[in-house]
């Protein structure tokens, strides 16, 4: 009886929201539930490039150069310029500012289906919900902050493109398409795209001057686009005092850079020995993310101008690497993320179909797949499982630090098994702090430290710039001839402790890095270590 009250009252509740109320309802939502991992592992920052972005706020530069207004770097200056105001951690800053980010996305998730597909106030706000707690959306949380602004910008352009008629919509929609354009070259490739393919339908079917304002409105973001690629390209900023060992290999054809040739990629993401092995990463994470819910996907698809042409963009980025793997669109896994927004959409019209079927078992519209059914009771198992999946990955920290609940050999490169660590083990942190002081303090001119891309950020964060440093991905023995030869003496290593596993007798064992031979140890805090190369 009680929980059956409850049940009422929430459907009256949802039933009276208004749209604006709706929408905050939303905000609150992505903002509580992506705050617990963030909770969770307080005061520690959790998300591979989170340090990456701590060290960019710590350094106070917006813009190194007046051309660097084009580098895409939009989050990093909205950072540095708040913090310029709040004065607080960088890792504090992010903290609350990644889940603001998460949040905005499911804000943008309601405000699609209500103004570009026209769905109730009680179907969007379902939409948000379980958008919120999905594996893709909330890996995408982890650490891409870049891309999860462009997304959010990209959710509250896109209805614009479909009902811009007035000035004020194409005013609205020059201005956020020059925000994403500053944003992230992924999501205004994908905005460009769509702008158009809309714009060629609306020319087809005889709407001219429709068209033509269209182009003009988004020709400034292309511009900046155009610019940022080929005119002022992006430039890192690691500091100079860096000596890069370059011993991963990315192959780009030609001037292209946006093509790869992934059977020639040995990154520490990337890295293919042969195209059964391409294959089956890019089958693992898809099914690791969406097969368990693609039944309510099919069942729920329907056509619409915009979603059509985001949804066969994102899927010719999952698997173009399929089709033509020595020429394909890079980065195929982050497009594989982004397929998570409409997937969500096609989702929830499938949920809507089936809870106004009657109890009757619904199948897709295709041809050959009317062999799968979905009831009621198959939705209910998804979205308990979505709400499930998506706390796990939350909240459980990795066993012994290495096996996360995710930690599954043929996706954790690209998925990481839990959202509670970030380029090391939480319990690491303060000893990686503590390494890299020591260094500072004892470091001399003549020495160089090694440094893997799990600890270059910490050490840009607590090293001075007047040390030298190589950097390596991949070799550490490559890094360390690169020292040799140049002179420095003495050189050291940051690494962890080789015997701290005692039942493994092993090293951390996520980079798959061993320290090179005759490298003692030189100091030591917990699990972390300073090595020296000795010959003695």
């Amino acid at each position: 009886m009680l929980n059956s009250l409850n049940l009422h009252r929430l459907k009256s509740f949802v039933a009276n929201l208004s749209d604006r109320r709706a929408l905050i309802l939303s905000l609150i939502l992505g903002f509580v539930i992506r705050l617990i991992p963030e909770l969770l592992s307080y005061p520690n920052p959790i998300g591979f490039d989170t340090v990456y972005y701590a060290a960019r706020v710590k350094s106070g530069v917006i813009w190194s150069s007046w051309t660097a207004i084009f580098s895409m770097g939009l989050l990093e200056g909205i950072l540095i310029a708040a913090n310029r105001i709040v004065q607080m951690d960088p890792f504090l800053l992010l903290k609350l500012a990644v889940p603001l980010l998460y949040a905005l996305n499911v804000c943008g998730i309601y405000h699609f289906s209500r103004k570009a597909l026209n769905w109730s106030v009680k179907t969007a706000l379902m939409t948000a919900f379980f958008f919120t707690f999905q594996l893709a959306s909330l890996r995408l949380s982890w650490d891409l902050h870049r891309n999860l602004l462009g997304s959010a910008v990209l959710l509250f352009t896109l209805p614009l493109i479909k009902r811009g008629n007035s000035k004020k919509d194409f005013a609205i929609l020059l201005t956020l398409s020059l925000l994403l354009a500053l944003s992230h070259i992924l999501i205004t490739s994908v905005l460009l795209a769509i702008v158009l393919a809309t714009l060629i339908g609306n020319w087809l079917k005889g709407e001219r001057l429709k068209s033509l304002k269209l182009l003009v409105t988004v020709s400034p973001a292309s511009v900046v686009l155009l610019i940022s690629l080929f005119v002022f390209p992006h430039t890192s900023f690691i500091q100079g005092n860096v000596i890069f060992a370059k011993d991963s290999v990315h192959q780009s054809l030609g001037e292209l850079f946006f093509l790869v040739n992934y059977l020639g990629v040995a990154d520490p993401v990337q890295n293919y020995p042969n195209y059964p092995r391409l294959a089956l990463d890019v089958v693992s994470l898809f099914s690791v993310l969406y097969l368990w819910w693609l039944p309510l996907v099919l069942v729920g698809f329907f056509r619409d101008k915009i979603l059509d042409w985001f949804t066969l963009l994102l899927l010719f980025g999952s698997f173009n690497a399929l089709v033509t793997p020595f020429c394909a669109v890079d980065l195929w896994n982050r497009w594989m993320f982004m397929l998570v927004y409409p997937f969500t959409f096609y989702a929830i019209n499938g949920v809507e179909k089936i809870l106004k079927s009657g109890g009757k078992s619904l199948v897709p519209d295709f041809k050959f797949l009317k062999w799968i059914k979905v009831t009621r009771k198959m939705v209910l198992r998804i979205f308990s499982a979505t709400i499930v999946l998506g706390f796990l990955f939350l909240t459980l920290p990795p066993f012994f630090d290495r096996f996360g609940v995710f930690a599954i050999p043929t996706t954790i490169t690209y998925l990481p098994s839990t959202m509670l660590y970030n380029t090391v083990p939480l319990r690491d942190v303060n000893s990686t702090v503590e390494v890299i002081q020591w260094l500072d303090e004892n470091m001399s001119d003549s020495s160089v430290v090694l440094v893997h891309r799990a600890f270059i950020w910490w050490v840009d964060l607590y090293l001075d710039k007047k040390w030298a440093v190589v950097y390596f991905e991949r070799d550490a023995d490559k890094a360390l001839g690169i020292a040799l030869g140049r002179g420095f003496s003495p050189i050291y290593m940051v690494w962890w402790n080789e015997d701290y596993l005692t039942w493994q007798n092993q090293s951390i064992g996520w980079y798959g890095i061993t320290v090179p031979k005759y490298f003692i140890y030189t100091f030591s805090s917990d699990r972390i270590s300073v090595f020296r190369y000795s010959t003695e």
